[in-house]
């Protein structure tokens, strides 16, 4: 994700959207009466809708993939570690009945000019569904710790066990229970590379969910439809706080208070309804692509980008809460599309 979110810039410029104009008293009233109707709304589906079924997923699992990950040493696009935790997950996926497949793109390092190869990984449960939800994570690593207040340090391995490894240890848990999960939607988990080849703020972020949504606004004719997408990051902290990630809230802000509800219902606690700073991330391009699609992410991270972040300051619990709230969404009927 880009640095340049990071929480104290909390309120950068965002999509607006035309509003009509009212008087002060109309305004007022308009709002409480919306808020009024909206409360009533929520409690009146609360009630009728079934309880959320998540899939039992095992945060202790998924906290073994993470060191798992970790032991591969620094991930960086182009690799040599890179390489190998793709073609672990890979073998996984494959082995959970997943279907999988590759998107080669090149890129160029930007301090060397020297070309990098790059991958994208594709792994696919229900292929003949035609709706499809999409769940990426990024599976690079930042070359170095750039965050890392102490400089002696800035040159020390960076691991990423938040930053990177935890979106992919997740996806690797939830990889046990797609043959099983009663889904009315396909569901392809994506590892993206590139997303953090990245020097000091030289280069371009997002490589990889930006040819992946490429590969996807290109189809003509189109072979199925992504009609939502998740993007995990940032999801293993001891403390794990997720708020309301505002590019989110106003690309899809539907998919927005469908995640969150379920979260509500399930009691996942991590999720709150506090809107939290602005981020840029992997679900940007997605929605360019013409892919609503969200952040769940934990920007709160006290060793982001630092030496520190590794497997002993995450938490597989986190992770298993993460998951529960994500599966649960899946197994959830298709939403009604909204009255025009």
């Amino acid at each position: 994700m880009d640095p340049d979110a990071k929480p104290k810039a909390t309120n950068p410029a965002r999509p607006t959207r035309p509003r009509r104009r009212f008087g002060a008293l109309a305004l007022v009233g308009a709002i409480a009466l919306a808020a009024v109707l909206a409360s009533l709304r929520v409690a009146t589906l609360a009630q009728s809708a079934p309880l959320p079924r998540p899939a039992p997923v095992n945060g202790d699992r998924a906290f073994r993939y993470l060191e798992q990950i970790c032991a591969l040493g620094p991930r960086p696009a182009g690799s040599a570690a890179n390489t190998r935790q793709r073609q672990l997950v890979a073998e996984h996926f494959r082995k959970h009945g997943g279907q999988v497949r590759e998107q080669p793109f090149g890129a160029v390092d930007p301090l060397s000019g020297a070309k990098v190869a790059m991958v994208n990984l594709v792994g696919s449960w229900h292929p003949e569904l035609n709706d499809r939800v999409v769940l990426g994570v990024h599976y690079d690593t930042r070359p170095f710790p750039d965050e890392e207040p102490d400089p002696k340090r800035r040159k020390d391995p960076f691991l990423g066990a938040n930053d990177g490894a935890s979106g992919v240890a997740l996806l690797m848990e939830i990889a046990h229970h797609l043959p099983e999960l009663a889904t009315p939607r396909g569901v392809d988990l994506v590892l993206f590379d590139g997303e953090e080849l990245v020097y000091d703020r030289v280069g371009e972020y997002f490589l990889g969910s930006k040819e992946f949504g490429r590969i996807y606004a290109e189809q003509n004719p189109r072979k199925f439809v992504y009609s939502a997408g998740l993007v995990l990051d940032m999801v293993a902290d001891k403390n794990l706080r997720i708020e309301r990630e505002p590019y989110s809230l106003d690309l899809a802000p539907d998919l927005v208070r469908d995640v969150w509800g379920v979260a509500r219902r399930i009691k996942a606690t991590a999720f709150k309804q506090k809107v939290g700073p602005a981020v840029q991330d992997d679900h940007l391009p997605l929605n360019n692509a013409g892919i609503p699609a969200i952040d769940i992410i934990d920007f709160d991270y006290e060793h982001w980008h630092t030496v520190d972040d590794l497997p002993k300051n995450c938490s597989g619990a986190s992770l298993a809460q993460v998951g529960r709230v994500v599966t649960a969404w899946l197994a959830e009927p298709k939403p009604t599309p909204p009255r025009r």
